[in-house]
């Protein structure tokens, strides 16, 4: 983009530059047939190196893709349909979510609840250090 942006400015400055010398030197009717000139030279330019900035583009896209042939493509597909089709991940977490209730005894969590319950009539307005010491001991019971 830079290069293309630098060549239109180059050549706008080139034909400017003509049109000036053309119009400082010659006569009147000789400024029009050399302005067109340069107006015509300058389009020239333009269309070509515009042209050959297009195909260098479209070349350098072309082996960007770097896609494989199209034997390749559809036999990758055919490979793929024929492997095996499984739901691994849902598999994984219905297998966690079991093994998570396995661990959890109906029993054990009503006292659990019954316990945090009562432990909330308890509380009473702390400070921020009795917060602290009560959270650590907190942590202290919870680790076996």
């Amino acid at each position: 983009m830079n290069k293309l942006l630098a060549t239109l400015i180059a050549g706008t400055f080139a034909a400017v530059s003509t049109v000036a010398i053309a119009q400082s030197t010659g006569p009147a009717a000789a400024d029009k047939s050399v302005a067109d000139k340069a107006k015509e030279d300058q389009k020239m330019q333009k269309a070509d190196k515009a042209k050959a900035f297009a195909d260098k583009e479209k070349a350098a896209q072309d082996l960007s893709r770097n896609s494989p042939n199209p034997a390749d493509q559809k036999a990758n597909v055919d490979k793929s349909k024929m492997q095996a089709k499984t739901k691994t991940k849902y598999d994984q977490k219905a297998q966690e979510g079991l093994a998570d209730m396995a661990g959890t005894n109906p029993a054990e969590a009503k006292a659990n609840v019954d316990k945090s319950k009562m432990q909330s009539t308890k509380r009473d307005k702390v400070t921020k250090d009795e917060g602290k010491e009560i959270q650590k001991q907190q942590q202290k019971e919870s680790k076996p």
